[in-house]
């Protein structure tokens, strides 16, 4: 039995794909630190879809957590893997909270390079896919959110870095990374709660940033286009309704 892999399903743009892989009939194994919402999002699937979802419980920016979970579902045929799981940060670096700091990189990071590089060195020669999610602010400064753009540059290089690793050397397994633009999500006011600002700086950031967020619906549709495609890289255009499909961003050497 084949499974897709989806980690932070709990919600947004993880749920979503577990939804729709679910519509495609293939069968889940979902991570996230939410039992409840999980649960809830296993039984509906099971039943509407009739097919197999594994859920698993884990905060994802402890590495021990990391690693007993790496080492749990490995035993599955996984046939694509997508480190989707991650928070964001809207404060200048030096108000920013040092613990919240610190998770961000351990979940951004630390965790999606380690599942990666687990996942990567188990598949090599085999037909599988492993999806990074990165962002748009992963390939530009977004001065905001400069801890946040930064961690998802470190995905973007690390991930198109890994797939021309793996084709120069003919491995079989494919790397991808999807740079979304903002996307209808709960992590914005997630987010929010931890910025210095006041609530009216708040509410007016947050009605700019909806009024340009793309909805979950056409950010799947973007997934897949990339998901579909020989392509490497898919960065959603944030301000048009379209996707930039690309094998090379970044200068390689």
């Amino acid at each position: 039995m084949e499974y897709i892999l989806i980690t932070g399903a709990s919600s947004g743009i993880g749920k979503g794909l577990a939804k729709s892989f679910a519509e495609r009939k293939e069968n889940l194994i979902i991570v996230a630190r939410r039992k409840e919402l999980l649960e809830n999002l296993q039984k509906e699937l099971e039943s509407k879809y009739k097919i197999k979802v594994l859920v698993f419980i884990y905060d994802l920016s402890i590495e021990d957590n990391v690693i007993k979970f790496y080492e749990t579902i490995k035993k599955y045929n996984i046939k694509t893997f997508i480190n989707n799981a991650g928070i964001g940060e809207h404060n200048d670096p030096w108000n920013s909270n040092i613990k919240r700091i610190a998770n961000l990189i351990d979940l951004n990071i630390k965790a999606l390079t380690l599942l990666s590089i687990m996942f990567i060195k188990d598949n090599l020669n085999k037909n599988k896919k492993l999806i990074n999610i990165s962002s748009t602010v992963g390939f530009e400064i977004l001065l905001d959110e400069i801890i946040y753009s930064s961690s998802k540059f470190f995905v973007s290089t690390f991930s198109e870095g890994i797939a021309k690793n793996l084709e120069n050397k003919n491995y079989k397994l494919k790397v991808q990374v999807l740079a979304p633009s903002s996307t209808e999500s709960e992590s914005l006011e997630e987010m929010l709660n931890y910025a210095n600002i006041s609530q009216k700086e708040k509410n007016k950031l947050i009605i700019n940033k909806k009024n340009k967020q793309k909805s979950i619906e056409k950010l799947i549709d973007f997934f897949f286009k990339l998901y579909e495609s020989d392509y490497t890289i898919g960065i959603v255009d944030s301000k048009e309704d379209k996707i930039h499909l690309l094998n090379n961003y970044f200068k390689i050497h």
